[in-house]
């Protein structure tokens, strides 16, 4: 089974469990460590699976290395240097971004390739959140392999 099939099942049946209400940030820490303990138990990455091909990457490889940032809030000079710079100062790479402005509002999404951060995706998270209340906006960031799963929900 792929990497993003798994989490995917693994976040509906967190949902399906603890219902619609449950924080995001609580799915995403859930799921990241149910699939962390399903990892370790499964067939290492050098042996065959079962249907003879290799093994599945785990999912410290590929997409968890990236990270899908949101910020939003009331636009003013700043913001996308702000984010940019803690990005820059955690040796993360922009991938893609993308602002917008309507009506006073401000809206941006960067795709970050973690792969070199010297931080563990929490710390950089905590400091992106804090950065955000400084500039005065929000910042919401994940892995972007359960950004995905979560969003196929």
């Amino acid at each position: 089974m792929a990497n993003e099939d798994l989490i995917y099942r693994i976040t509906r049946a967190v949902y399906d469990r603890l219902g619609g209400t449950i924080d995001d940030t609580m799915v995403e820490q859930l799921v990241t460590d149910i699939y962390n303990q399903v990892r370790t138990t499964a067939t290492p990455r050098s042996a065959p699976a079962n249907d003879g091909s290799a093994a599945q990457l785990s999912v410290m490889d590929g997409s968890s290395d990236r990270m899908v940032i949101s910020v939003f809030g009331l636009d003013h000079p700043g913001i996308v240097a702000g984010v940019s710079q803690i990005l820059a100062d955690a040796s993360c790479s922009i991938i893609d971004i993308n602002q917008t402005v309507v009506q006073g509002k401000f809206a941006m999404v960067i795709i970050a390739d973690t792969s070199r951060a010297g931080e563990s995706t929490a710390e950089l998270k905590d400091r992106l959140r804090l950065a955000g209340e400084k500039l005065g906006v929000r910042i919401y960031a994940q892995r972007e392999d359960l950004f995905n799963a979560m969003h196929r929900i």
